[in-house]
């Protein structure tokens, strides 16, 4: 099986959510890009969770009243696997979300740190609202901070409500 990479496990998410132009933390022993294989069922499960909730996000990335918000999108490297990257949200539009790229890319041809894209719903992988500390969505951060809890990002994960 190939390995997914998921981009900046800890970093990205601290850096793309708190707008930090500097990685909150010093330990350069934390990797960038965490592999993941294709069969890993706990991921698998987060990223389905955080399709399933997507309706969330896109009702209330806009007015609800939190600290940052991100998506992460599934994008083909060079090598024909999948690289999940985190986004800010510009757009949806019916089946597409345009976002700008708030990470710099692993291995993710012709994309840098600020470029725009579009994609589908169902190149999601996922997405969270922060509002203080506290986090909704985030389900594929939640896997790998219980995997790496040392370098797991200070927040805690809540569901959204359901209606």
């Amino acid at each position: 099986m190939n390995p997914r990479l998921l981009t900046g496990f800890v970093l990205s998410t601290l850096i793309a959510v708190c707008g930090c132009s500097e990685s909150p933390i010093a330990d350069s022993s934390v990797p960038p890009v965490v592999s993941i294989e294709d069969d890993d069922s706990e991921m698998n499960a987060a990223i389905a969770k955080a399709q399933e909730t997507l309706s969330f996000f896109e009702n209330n990335w806009k007015t609800m009243d939190s600290d940052g918000y991100s998506l992460k999108f599934a994008m083909p490297t060079s090598g024909g696997e999948l690289e999940h990257i985190w986004f800010s949200p510009i757009k949806f539009e019916g089946d597409e979300i345009t976002g700008e790229c708030a990470n710099d890319p692993e291995d993710i041809p012709n994309l840098k740190l600020g470029d725009v894209r579009t994609v589908t719903r169902n190149d999601v992988s996922d997405w969270m609202i922060i509002v203080g500390k506290k986090c909704y969505g985030g389900y594929t951060i939640r896997v790998l901070s219980e995997r790496e809890p040392d370098v797991a990002p200070p927040l805690e994960f809540v569901d959204p409500p359901t209606n």
